[in-house]
């Protein structure tokens, strides 16, 4: 092949038996031979094919390197690649709180990446390190704005700390820097969404390290990595029974009434908080008596001011997972029905119609709030032994307590996952407990079909873990 300024001649990829990193890429330039050797034949195919095509595009190969001057290797650190993407990013516009985790995530990249020599030397404190990389390093609208003094020692150290972009171009630096993401902060094993997330960001730094040139291909295609066996499973025991649902609701303390329609909205409806905030008056069809229904239009998640444009921090965003303007409508029961009538009629709506807010401005509920609050009512409502465990522990577990409902009433998984806003497939992996004591029901169900009056079992499934009712009849 010639590229107009030079003759450039590739081989095939080639095998090597008893090789560290079988898969040879092998080319010339001029009268220079190069290769390069990679792990798996899908990285030497990447770096083949990038290599051909910038020859094609007519760009200059070095006589030294054998690769396009282009690629001359950078020694920008993987720390300061790491500000220059969030720059990218946060001048994209993107959801706040969406740069609010990918800057969480790339700060675990960071300092699992550090130069392990150097990180043992004078290492910050791990709760300062992780704030200056998160809330600074990471956080553009920050730039401008002198640090606080630790924030500035630890950013210089980690600065200095910092390996090279290159040094996670082979497969064996970026193996163990992946299995390194795959433990949280304090030595544990992450749940997979965890480390997916982390992945994420990971793969999508190394895809614009590429667009910079810092790398000649992305080092995690065509890499096969052992899966981890984890589980997102909720934890049963977390999820309240409707008896202890009822019990926490009315357990509200006097001065906060407005906060019990709050919770039961997530316990009825299934909603998560940002949409239960964003929820108006318009949005309720809530008749004399049966039942209603809520049409789930937007979502409002509170995200800290320093991470938004505006300092808004419950800006109106679409739901989740869903494009803008799409709606779920979500039928609720008689209970709610009530409980939402008597909410309007005593606390009334802010005036852009949201059912939910706080103090004499009728702002958007806060979650420092409804979390304090949700504290007490655990303490009112439950026993020493259930008040003990995690039994109920964040109000976000009432959501979960609605999918039990349905799910062990019998409630196809399919209507389930459409009123919560999951996929299927989210729905199965997160609540596989209760699908898997159904089994009992549906044996039954089939011993009736086939006409066996062989064994007599029982319906009713297992509890799936649930904490045991003590006031239960």
């Amino acid at each position: 092949m010639v590229n107009g300024r030079q003759d450039i001649q590739f081989w095939q990829i080639r095998k090597r038996a008893n090789r560290r990193k079988p898969h040879e890429v092998r080319w010339r330039v001029a009268t220079a031979t190069f290769g390069r050797s990679f792990l798996t034949k899908a990285l030497a195919e990447n770096y083949r094919n990038d290599l051909m095509l910038a020859a094609r595009d007519g760009e200059a190969f070095s006589t030294a390197t054998g690769e396009p001057l282009s690629w001359e290797r950078s020694a920008e650190t993987v720390y300061a690649h790491a500000r220059a993407f969030m720059k990218l990013r946060w001048s994209d516009g993107g959801a706040d709180n969406t740069r609010r985790s990918l800057a969480e995530n790339l700060t675990a990249v960071v300092v699992a990446s550090l130069d392990a020599r150097h990180s043992k030397r004078d290492r910050p404190d791990g709760k300062v390190l992780r704030r200056a990389v998160a809330s600074w390093a990471l956080r553009p609208s920050s730039w401008e704005v002198d640090p606080p003094e630790e924030v500035a020692r630890a950013l210089a150290w980690v600065a200095a700390a910092s390996r090279p972009m290159q040094d996670f171009a082979e497969a064996d630096a970026i193996r163990n820097l992946l299995t390194a993401l795959d433990t949280g902060w304090r030595g544990k094993p992450l749940k997979h969404a965890s480390v997916q997330r982390r992945r994420a960001a990971l793969h999508a730094m190394l895809d614009h390290a590429v667009e910079r040139k810092l790398l000649a291909v992305n080092p995690l295609g065509g890499l096969k990595v052992r899966r981890r066996r984890v589980s997102d499973r909720i934890d049963p025991r977390q999820v309240p029974s409707l008896r202890q649902a009822r019990r926490l609701l009315a357990a509200v303390p006097d001065g906060y009434g407005h906060l019990a329609a709050f919770y039961a909205t997530l316990y009825y409806a299934g909603t998560r908080p940002g949409e239960a905030r964003a929820l108006r008056v318009d949005d309720c069809t809530l008749p004399a008596s049966g039942w209603g229904s809520l049409l789930l239009a937007a979502s409002r998640p509170e995200v800290p001011a320093e991470w938004t444009d505006d300092g808004d921090r419950f800006r109106e965003r679409e739901l989740k997972h869903r494009a803008p303007g799409d709606v779920r409508p979500v039928p609720i029961p008689p209970a709610l029905v009530r409980i939402l009538r008597d909410h309007i009629a005593a606390f009334g709506a802010a005036p852009d119609g949201r059912l939910f807010w706080e103090g004499a401005g009728r702002t958007p509920l806060g979650g420092q709030l409804y979390r304090r609050i949700w504290r007490r009512v655990r303490k009112a409502a439950l026993s020493p032994e259930e008040h003990a465990s995690v039994l109920a522990v964040r109000p976000y577990d009432l959501r979960h307590g609605c999918a039990s409902l349905l799910l062990s009433n019998g409630v196809p998984s399919t209507e389930v996952a459409r009123r919560l806003g999951h996929s299927v497939a989210m729905l199965h992996t997160t609540y596989a407990h209760w699908l898997e004591n159904l089994e009992t029901e549906a044996n039954a169900r089939m011993d009736a079909a086939f006409g066996d009056d062989g064994d007599k079992t029982s319906g009713h499934g297992p509890t799936a873990g649930q904490m045991p009712d003590e006031n239960a009849g």
